[in-house]
Protein backbone atom coordinates (compact mmCIF):
# COMPACT_ATOMS: atom_id res chain seq x y z
CA UNK A 1 0.00 0.00 0.00
CA UNK A 2 1.60 3.65 -0.44
CA UNK A 3 2.93 5.08 2.49
CA UNK A 4 0.96 8.16 3.10
CA UNK A 5 -1.49 8.59 5.79
CA UNK A 6 -5.13 10.35 4.51
CA UNK A 7 -6.68 10.11 7.88
CA UNK A 8 -5.00 12.80 9.85
CA UNK A 9 -6.53 15.27 12.65
CA UNK A 10 -8.11 17.21 10.68
CA UNK A 11 -10.10 14.61 8.28
CA UNK A 12 -11.11 12.77 11.52
CA UNK A 13 -12.36 16.46 12.39
CA UNK A 14 -14.35 17.12 9.12
CA UNK A 15 -15.45 13.53 9.49
CA UNK A 16 -16.73 13.66 13.46
CA UNK A 17 -18.49 17.31 12.02
CA UNK A 18 -20.74 14.48 9.85
CA UNK A 19 -21.14 12.44 12.28
CA UNK A 20 -22.30 14.24 14.71
CA UNK A 21 -24.76 15.86 11.82
CA UNK A 22 -26.70 12.89 10.78
CA UNK A 23 -26.66 11.88 14.47
CA UNK A 24 -28.63 14.71 15.56
CA UNK A 25 -30.57 15.77 12.36
CA UNK A 26 -30.87 11.96 10.79
CA UNK A 27 -33.71 10.03 10.60
CA UNK A 28 -33.27 6.70 12.59
CA UNK A 29 -34.03 3.78 9.65
CA UNK A 30 -34.19 0.08 10.28
CA UNK A 31 -32.52 -1.85 7.29
CA UNK A 32 -33.27 -5.49 7.23
CA UNK A 33 -30.55 -8.13 5.98
CA UNK A 34 -30.65 -8.30 2.58
CA UNK A 35 -31.89 -5.03 2.00
CA UNK A 36 -30.76 -2.04 -0.35
CA UNK A 37 -29.66 1.62 0.63
CA UNK A 38 -28.69 1.80 -2.67
CA UNK A 39 -28.86 0.32 -6.00
CA UNK A 40 -26.96 -0.12 -9.12
CA UNK A 41 -29.06 2.46 -11.78
CA UNK A 42 -31.77 4.26 -9.45
CA UNK A 43 -31.40 7.41 -7.91
CA UNK A 44 -29.82 7.85 -4.10
CA UNK A 45 -30.16 11.00 -2.62
CA UNK A 46 -28.63 9.43 0.60
CA UNK A 47 -25.69 9.68 2.84
CA UNK A 48 -25.86 7.75 6.31
CA UNK A 49 -23.68 6.93 9.50
CA UNK A 50 -23.66 3.01 10.62
CA UNK A 51 -25.03 2.50 13.88
CA UNK A 52 -25.48 -1.29 14.29
CA UNK A 53 -24.92 -3.63 11.01
CA UNK A 54 -22.86 -4.25 8.05
CA UNK A 55 -22.94 -3.68 4.53
CA UNK A 56 -21.02 -4.33 1.49
CA UNK A 57 -20.83 -2.63 -1.67
CA UNK A 58 -20.59 -3.70 -4.89
CA UNK A 59 -20.93 -3.27 -8.15
CA UNK A 60 -21.12 -5.95 -11.55
CA UNK A 61 -18.66 -6.83 -13.94
CA UNK A 62 -19.10 -7.20 -17.65
CA UNK A 63 -19.83 -11.05 -17.11
CA UNK A 64 -22.82 -10.24 -14.68
CA UNK A 65 -20.76 -11.44 -11.58
CA UNK A 66 -20.77 -9.53 -8.17
CA UNK A 67 -17.61 -7.84 -7.35
CA UNK A 68 -17.64 -6.70 -3.37
CA UNK A 69 -15.38 -3.49 -3.48
CA UNK A 70 -15.59 -2.75 0.25
CA UNK A 71 -17.18 -3.16 3.32
CA UNK A 72 -19.36 -0.93 5.71
CA UNK A 73 -19.36 -1.38 9.81
CA UNK A 74 -20.46 0.33 12.31
CA UNK A 75 -19.26 3.77 13.41
CA UNK A 76 -18.77 4.30 9.42
CA UNK A 77 -20.50 6.45 6.54
CA UNK A 78 -22.80 4.63 3.57
CA UNK A 79 -23.41 7.16 0.68
CA UNK A 80 -22.95 7.26 -3.42
CA UNK A 81 -22.48 10.53 -2.99
CA UNK A 82 -21.60 12.55 -6.43
CA UNK A 83 -23.74 10.64 -8.34
CA UNK A 84 -26.81 11.72 -6.05
CA UNK A 85 -25.16 15.40 -5.79
CA UNK A 86 -25.52 15.19 -9.77
CA UNK A 87 -29.33 13.74 -10.05
CA UNK A 88 -27.41 10.82 -11.41
CA UNK A 89 -28.52 7.03 -10.53
CA UNK A 90 -25.80 5.35 -8.38
CA UNK A 91 -23.07 3.48 -10.00
CA UNK A 92 -22.77 1.37 -7.37
CA UNK A 93 -25.14 -1.37 -4.85
CA UNK A 94 -24.59 -0.89 -0.92
CA UNK A 95 -26.63 -4.06 0.78
CA UNK A 96 -27.05 -4.64 4.50
CA UNK A 97 -25.42 -8.06 5.27
CA UNK A 98 -26.84 -8.30 8.73
CA UNK A 99 -30.06 -6.26 10.47
CA UNK A 100 -28.50 -2.92 10.64
CA UNK A 101 -29.47 0.20 11.62
CA UNK A 102 -28.08 4.42 9.96
CA UNK A 103 -29.13 7.97 11.02
CA UNK A 104 -29.78 9.12 7.70
CA UNK A 105 -30.34 12.33 5.67
CA UNK A 106 -31.26 13.55 2.04
CA UNK A 107 -28.35 15.10 0.58
CA UNK A 108 -30.51 17.35 -0.85
CA UNK A 109 -32.35 19.11 1.80
CA UNK A 110 -28.99 19.48 3.65
CA UNK A 111 -27.16 20.62 0.90
CA UNK A 112 -25.89 23.88 2.84
CA UNK A 113 -24.34 21.69 4.84
CA UNK A 114 -22.16 20.31 1.94
CA UNK A 115 -21.42 23.07 0.26
CA UNK A 116 -20.25 27.08 1.77
CA UNK A 117 -21.04 30.01 -1.02
CA UNK A 118 -17.97 32.14 -0.96
CA UNK A 119 -17.63 35.47 -2.78
CA UNK A 120 -20.21 34.68 -4.96
CA UNK A 121 -18.77 30.89 -5.53
CA UNK A 122 -20.12 27.69 -4.56
CA UNK A 123 -17.46 25.08 -2.82
CA UNK A 124 -17.92 21.49 -1.35
CA UNK A 125 -16.40 21.53 1.96
CA UNK A 126 -14.07 19.43 3.13
CA UNK A 127 -16.11 16.41 4.03
CA UNK A 128 -16.28 15.44 0.82
CA UNK A 129 -12.95 15.30 -0.29
CA UNK A 130 -12.14 13.26 2.87
CA UNK A 131 -14.92 10.46 1.67
CA UNK A 132 -13.29 10.80 -1.52
CA UNK A 133 -10.25 10.07 -0.50
CA UNK A 134 -11.79 7.17 1.83
CA UNK A 135 -12.62 5.23 -1.36
CA UNK A 136 -9.78 5.81 -3.08
CA UNK A 137 -7.74 4.00 -0.27
CA UNK A 138 -10.11 1.13 -0.53
CA UNK A 139 -9.82 1.00 -3.90
CA UNK A 140 -5.94 1.28 -3.95
CA UNK A 141 -6.53 -1.93 -1.77
CA UNK A 142 -7.94 -4.03 -3.92
CA UNK A 143 -5.19 -2.92 -6.57
CA UNK A 144 -1.91 -2.77 -4.19
CA UNK A 145 -2.37 -5.49 -1.63
CA UNK A 146 -1.89 -9.26 -2.24
CA UNK A 147 -5.11 -11.26 -0.57
CA UNK A 148 -2.94 -11.96 2.22
CA UNK A 149 -2.78 -8.53 3.19
CA UNK A 150 -6.36 -7.76 2.39
CA UNK A 151 -7.14 -10.77 4.63
CA UNK A 152 -5.07 -9.06 7.09
CA UNK A 153 -6.46 -5.09 7.16
CA UNK A 154 -10.47 -6.78 6.92
CA UNK A 155 -9.11 -8.58 10.41
CA UNK A 156 -7.55 -5.50 12.28
CA UNK A 157 -10.67 -3.91 11.04
CA UNK A 158 -12.87 -6.40 11.90
CA UNK A 159 -12.00 -8.70 14.32
CA UNK A 160 -15.44 -10.73 14.65
CA UNK A 161 -16.11 -10.78 10.58
CA UNK A 162 -16.29 -14.17 10.47
CA UNK A 163 -19.22 -14.34 12.26
CA UNK A 164 -20.29 -11.57 10.54
CA UNK A 165 -19.70 -12.19 6.60
CA UNK A 166 -20.31 -15.56 4.94
CA UNK A 167 -16.72 -16.75 3.35
CA UNK A 168 -18.18 -16.84 0.50
CA UNK A 169 -18.41 -12.76 -0.07
CA UNK A 170 -14.95 -12.33 2.74
CA UNK A 171 -13.13 -14.60 -0.36
CA UNK A 172 -14.88 -12.74 -3.05
CA UNK A 173 -13.77 -9.20 -1.57
CA UNK A 174 -10.03 -10.54 -0.85
CA UNK A 175 -9.87 -12.00 -4.13
CA UNK A 176 -9.41 -15.99 -3.71
CA UNK A 177 -12.32 -18.39 -3.62
CA UNK A 178 -13.76 -19.59 -0.96
CA UNK A 179 -11.77 -22.85 -0.83
CA UNK A 180 -8.50 -20.89 -0.91
CA UNK A 181 -9.47 -18.34 2.00
CA UNK A 182 -10.18 -21.79 4.18
CA UNK A 183 -6.78 -22.97 3.44
CA UNK A 184 -5.24 -19.45 4.30
CA UNK A 185 -7.14 -19.64 7.53
CA UNK A 186 -5.96 -23.15 8.52
CA UNK A 187 -2.35 -22.39 7.62
CA UNK A 188 -2.41 -19.33 10.05
CA UNK A 189 -3.91 -21.11 12.13
CA UNK A 190 -0.81 -23.80 12.38
CA UNK A 191 1.41 -21.20 12.36
CA UNK A 192 0.07 -19.38 15.55
CA UNK A 193 -0.35 -22.64 17.56
CA UNK A 194 -4.03 -22.39 16.82
CA UNK A 195 -4.84 -19.65 19.09
CA UNK A 196 -7.47 -18.73 16.88
CA UNK A 197 -6.18 -15.17 16.56
CA UNK A 198 -6.25 -15.49 13.04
Amino acid sequence: MPDFDIFNDTSKAYLNELKHMLLERGERTEIAKGDYFARTGKYCGRIAYVCHGGFKCTCTDSRGRERILSFMFENEFIADYIPSRNGSPSMLSIRAMEDSVVYMIEIERFRSFFEREIDGRTYVIKIIEVLAFRYMWKTLSLVCETPEERYFSLKERVPDIFSRVNLKDIAAYIGVTPETLSRMRTAYLHRSGGSGKY
